[in-house]
């Protein structure tokens, strides 16, 4: 009995709140995560500019 109370009953436990949020998140529709795409596109865009800032333009001339 007391094997139950102290393993068991934590593992039972356990199982139910991950079936739970699980039930709760596909209910939701949304990620694990809560990355935005909004902050990916940022660091994208930050990403690509910072490796195009070494580039030299040679396509003949700049405008003046």
């Amino acid at each position: 009995m007391t094997i139950f109370l102290v393993v068991l009953a934590p593992l039972i436990a356990l199982f139910v709140w991950a079936i739970l949020f699980d039930l709760k998140r596909r209910r939701r529709r949304a990620v694990l995560t809560s990355h935005d795409i909004g902050s990916a596109s940022r660091r994208a865009q930050a990403n690509a500019d910072a490796r195009s800032a070494g580039w030299i333009d040679s396509g003949g001339g700049g405008s003046y």
